[in-house]
C-alpha cells in the first residue's frame, strides 16, 4: 500500500512538472486565464483622449466578461516610458498597451527607444478618430481656401510629429506655407489654445473639438476622415478642398502585448475584447465620441498599419521642420 501511495504521488508531482512545463515560466494557461486583473499601460497621462477611450474599454471589457481591468497611466518621452514597461512586462497576457502611431513611429523616427513594433503583438482595435483643424473664429476664416499662407502659421500641438501634428503642417504646405509647432500637453490645451489667440491652428481629435465647435469658441475647416461627420456636415474634407496629403488620416488606437505571449492567451484576450467592444457601454462611447469601426482588426495594426504608415510619416515630418532618424 505504501509503494502504490508513493508511486501515485510521484505520478501526481511529474504531471505537474509537465504542466509547468508546457505553459513555460510566466505563461498562464488558457483555460485558466484570468486568473488575476489585467493593466493596459496607458503612456500618457490621465484625462486625455487615450485615457478615456480606454477607461471606456475597461469598463465595458469587465461588463462583458466579469474580468477586472486596471488602467495604469505612465506618461514621458512621449509614450516611450509606457512602452519600454510594456515590453520588460511578462508575456502572460496581464500587461497590455494602448498603440498608437505615435508610440511606435513617430516618437522612433525622433529619437532612440528600447522597444520596437517587433517587441509587441496587436491584439485588437479599437476604432479610429477623425481629426478636425480647427482656427479661431476672429480669423473669419471658414474653408481652408481662406487661411494666408503669407506669413508663418503656429500650430498647436501635443507632440511634435504626431499625427495631429502632421495633419495640420501638410495642409500648410501643400498649399505653400510654412509653420512652427507650439506644443502642448493635451489636445484640449491645443484646441484652448487656438480659441485664445495664441495659436493659428490645431488640428484635434474630433471628440475634443467639437463641444468647441459647437460653443463657438473654434471653427472648423476641414476633417480628415473620408466622408464628412454627420455632427459636421458643413465641414468638408481635405480631399474636397483639394488637398490629399491630410486626407483620410485619423488617431488610431490599439491594445497590444509583449510579443512573446502564448497564442491561445492572446486569443483569449481578442474573444473578450470583441465581447467588450459589442457592450452597450463601449458602443454609447463610440456614438459619443465620433469613434468609427477600426480599419485594421486585431494583429493588423501592428503588421500592416505602422509598417504603411510610417512611409507617410516620414515623408511628412521634413515639411514640418522635423529630421528623422534613418
Amino acid at each position: 500500500m505504501k509503494r502504490k501511495t508513493v508511486d501515485k504521488a510521484l505520478v501526481t508531482i511529474a504531471a505537474g512538472t509537465l504542466a509547468l512545463t508546457a505553459c513555460g515560466p510566466g505563461e498562464a494557461s488558457a483555460d485558466d486565464f484570468p486568473e488575476e486583473p489585467i493593466e493596459i499601460v496607458v503612456p500618457w497621462g490621465a484625462g486625455g483622449s487615450s485615457d478615456v477611450a480606454v477607461r471606456a474599454f475597461a469598463e465595458a471589457y469587465e461588463e462583458a466578461n466579469g474580468d477586472q481591468i486596471l488602467v495604469v497611466n505612465r506618461p514621458g518621452g512621449g509614450s516611450a516610458i509606457g512602452a519600454a514597461e510594456a515590453a520588460r512586462a511578462n508575456a502572460d497576457g496581464y500587461t497590455m498597451l494602448h498603440s498608437t502611431a505615435s508610440t511606435f513611429i513617430t516618437v522612433p523616427l525622433l529619437e532612440d527607444v528600447n522597444y520596437g513594433p517587433d517587441d509587441f503583438k496587436s491584439v485588437i482595435s479599437l476604432g479610429d478618430q477623425p481629426v478636425i483643424l480647427v482656427a479661431n473664429p476672429d480669423t473669419n476664416w471658414e474653408s481652408l481656401e481662406d487661411v494666408p499662407m503669407d506669413e508663418e502659421l503656429v500650430i498647436a500641438t501635443t507632440s511634435p510629429g504626431n499625427v495631429l501634428h502632421l495633419i495640420a503642417s501638410n495642409f500648410v504646405d501643400e498649399a505653400g506655407g510654412s509653420s512652427s509647432h507650439l506644443p502642448f500637453d493635451s489636445s484640449g490645451e491645443t484646441t484652448q489654445a487656438v480659441a485664445n489667440g495664441n495659436a493659428d491652428l490645431a488640428a484635434v481629435e474630433a471628440n475634443i473639438a467639437l463641444p468647441q465647435i459647437e460653443a463657438g469658441e473654434v471653427t472648423a475647416l476641414a476633417v480628415s476622415s473620408s466622408e464628412p461627420l454627420e455632427e459636421l456636415p458643413e465641414s468638408e474634407t481635405f480631399s474636397a478642398q483639394g488637398f490629399e496629403r491630410s486626407h483620410d488620416r485619423y488617431s488610431r488606437m490599439a491594445l497590444s502585448v509583449p510579443s512573446d505571449t502564448p497564442d491561445e492567451i492572446i486569443q483569449a484576450l481578442q474573444e473578450g475584447g470583441a465581447e467588450a467592444l459589442e457592450t452597450s457601454t463601449w458602443n454609447d462611447y463610440a456614438e459619443t465620441t465620433m469613434l468609427q469601426p477600426p480599419a485594421y482588426e486585431g494583429g493588423d495594426f501592428m503588421d500592416s498599419y505602422i509598417s504603411n504608415e510610417t512611409d507617410w510619416t516620414r515623408e511628412s515630418m521634413e515639411p514640418a521642420g522635423l529630421e528623422p532618424q534613418e
